[in-house]
């Protein structure tokens, strides 16, 4: 028995150094258990630090830009890996192709390396992994046990418990809703999740691939993934595109992976690649008016949200959630170009033209209030540390009538000498306007807001800075004030338009395997 594990990794040598030692460390029985670490064009030094740790027997160069087309340039280093694995193998991607491509570029350094799908000689077992799991180890017994009960499972997907509270599942069974066109726990017409059940193997339409047990021979008549997709949705399609070739997918909920929640991950940009793939998946597993309905309901809903977004300072979110519907339709594919402007937070309210000017904060329950005093009082003591006290801005903050603010030494109250003024509001639309009129007198120079939650659509002010709470000392900059929502909205009806115009026409994706594997 032969099983090769395939890890895709991005600037976290620490992470994927974990990863592999908890693959050294694996209870493999019988199965002889070889390791391919996909480095995608780090600038950590991950591929020099791999080396160094572990000593691996095979270093790839790979130049392609598509994954599944990946060529290799193979080194041999006459050392033995230090982890008492079957063999290590480090591939260097010389651009970042995402997890999608990352993986593909797995699949074809396997296919090189062991031999083709469906082949004598060939591994048995492809294991997919994410660069940021904790592994038990029984993890690859379970699976494998799985995958033995019947040669028909091509695939096994592990139960995903929370990596911060290993005492919560957040995945397990996953199964396509084809009438709504999205993924859930529970069968279509089913209201019960087995996210509590924890033993035995469970039939479903999809599984993670933060660890995904492959059998080999099943990749030879489906395929690689899509690596148009470069992230998000790409291990889903793949899932549905077994099923269809009449191979069964199941969830072993014995076989444990610890894992990050990937909502806690979630970006703007993470966002577009999620909106933009679920549509083309969508376009690939339905078809006629079933797939007609989901993509008129599915971009409506997009365009709302970002809609909302644009309206309450959160201006890279609504533009990339409409750039999602937008390319969707028009078929642009691969990595997003789109780079935020992220820079020192002084810096960046000197760039905005704040400095000695009216800053406005936003924030979002007691958490974010916490969060917003610490970020003011950082700019505060930089300004004082470096002589320019003199450039100090004038300070309010924005809170929901019924958030609790800083509580300093107690009970101390919120107003007066040395307090920042606070500006509170009631969520309704009324509440909301008659808080505006506060601004119209002493306009923000800028507005900040806190883990981008902003419910307030102030839209006086001619920038905005985003600030996250695990690193107050930084901050994005976006456009932002009136004219700024005028211009989206420009763009939004433009992509309304021709959104509604191709989902009255849209018609089944029949490329399964957009790019040959062979």
């Amino acid at each position: 028995m032969c099983v090769v594990a395939v890890i895709v990794t991005w600037n976290r040598r620490t992470d994927v150094r974990r990863v592999l030692e908890r693959l050294g460390a694996m209870d493999t029985r019988d199965a002889l258990l070889h390791a391919v670490v996909v480095d995608n064009a780090s600038d950590d030094g991950t591929s020099e630090a791999l080396s160094d740790w572990f000593a691996p027997e095979r270093v790839a160069s790979n130049s392609s830009s598509v994954g599944s087309l990946a060529s290799f340039r193979v080194r041999a280093t006459g050392v033995t890996n230090r982890l008492g694995l079957g063999s290590l193998t480090v591939v260097e991607n010389r651009s970042n192709l995402g997890g999608c491509g990352g993986f593909n570029t797995g699949f074809a350094a396997v296919r090189e390396l062991f031999g083709e799908p469906g082949t004598t000689g060939g591994p048995d077992f492809v294991w997919l992994l994410d660069d940021d799991i904790d592994l038990p180890a029984d993890a690859l017994v379970r699976l494998r046990r799985a995958a033995e009960t019947d040669t028909r499972i091509a695939l096994v997907g592990s139960r995903t418990v929370d990596l911060g509270d290993r005492r919560t599942t957040i995945e397990s069974t996953i199964y396509y809703d084809r009438e709504a066109g999205v993924m859930g726990p529970a069968r279509e017409g089913e209201v019960e999740s087995l996210r509590e059940t924890v033993e035995g193997v469970r039939d479903v339409d999809i599984v993670s691939a933060c660890s995904m047990l492959v059998r080999w021979a099943a990749i030879e008549g489906v395929g690689y993934w899509d690596d148009r997709f470069f992230i998000y949705c790409d291990d889903a399609d793949w899932c549905l595109r077994i099923k269809r070739a009449g191979w069964r997918v199941v969830c072993a909920l014995d076989a444990v992976v610890y894992h990050t929640p990937w909502t806690h991950k979630l970006t703007p940009v993470r966002g577009y690649y999620l909106h933009r793939n679920l549509l083309w998946m969508n376009a690939k597993h339905l078809e006629g008016a079933s797939l007609r309905r989901v993509w008129l309901r599915w971009s409506w809903r997009l365009l709302r949200q970002a809609k909302s977004a644009a309206l309450n300072r959160r201006m890279t979110e609504a533009v990339l959630t409409v750039r999602a519907v937008s390319d969707a339709v028009r078929g642009v594919d691969g990595k997003l170009d789109f780079q935020a402007e992220r820079c020192d937070s002084v810096d960046a309210l000197a760039r905005v033209g704040a400095l000695r000017g009216e800053v406005v904060v936003i924030a979002a329950g007691r958490a974010g209030f916490d969060a917003a005093e610490s970020w003011r009082a950082g700019v505060v003591n930089e300004l004082i540390a470096s002589g320019r006290a003199g450039d100090m801005p004038r300070w309010r903050v924005v809170l929901k009538q019924d958030d609790a603010g800083a509580a300093h030494g107690g009970d101390a109250p919120m107003s007066g000498a040395g307090r920042v003024p606070i500006v509170r509001y009631r969520p309704t639309r009324l509440g909301k306007l008659r808080a505006q009129a506060v601004f119209w007198k002493r306009r923000p120079d800028a507005v900040v807001v806190i883990d981008e939650a902003c419910e307030f659509p102030l839209l006086l002010g001619r920038a905005t800075l985003h600030v996250a709470q695990d690193d107050l000392s930084r901050a994005t900059i976006e456009p932002g004030g009136l004219g700024a929502v005028v211009s989206f909205g420009v763009a939004w009806a433009r992509t309304l338009v021709r959104s509604v115009a191709h989902g009255l026409t849209v018609r089944r994706d029949t490329r399964s395997d957009p790019v040959s594997t062979g």
